[in-house]
C-alpha cells in the first residue's frame, strides 16, 4: 500500500512546493480517500478557513481531512528559509509515501 500526496510518493529529491517569505496563501487540502488523514506542515503555522472563506481564531499546525472531504488553510510565511515537510501526521502514511518537500525563500531570490 503506498500513500500519495498530489498523486505523487514522497521523493526527498524533489521540491513539491515552493514559496515566497512576505506572502499569504490559502491552501485546499482535498481527502479522496476512505481514509481521513490529519495533514501537518512543518516550521510554519496556519489558521483553518470556514466555509465561507474566514480564518478561524486558532493558529494550527495540524489540520484533520475527513475522507472524501477538503479543508481550507491560509499561512503567513514570515521567517523561515531553507527546507522543510508537510505530510500526513499518520506515521505508516508518512512512511508509505504521504510527504512533500517544502521550500521557503526570500523575495527576490
Amino acid at each position: 500500500m503506498r500513500f500519495l500526496i498530489n498523486g505523487r510518493e514522497f521523493d526527498h529529491h524533489r521540491i513539491d512546493t515552493r514559496v515566497q517569505l512576505g506572502t499569504t496563501e490559502d491552501w485546499e487540502i482535498v481527502n479522496l480517500g476512505d481514509m481521513d488523514h490529519p495533514f501537518h506542515v512543518h516550521t510554519n503555522s496556519f489558521q483553518i478557513l470556514d466555509s465561507a472563506g474566514h480564518p478561524l481564531p486558532a493558529w494550527k499546525d495540524v489540520v484533520l481531512v475527513p475522507a472524501r472531504s477538503r479543508r481550507r488553510i491560509r499561512t503567513l510565511f514570515e521567517d523561515f528559509t531553507g527546507l522543510a515537510v508537510y505530510h500526513c501526521h499518520i506515521l505508516d502514511h508518512e512512511d508509505l509515501g504521504m510527504m512533500g518537500t517544502l521550500e521557503f525563500t526570500a523575495q527576490g531570490a
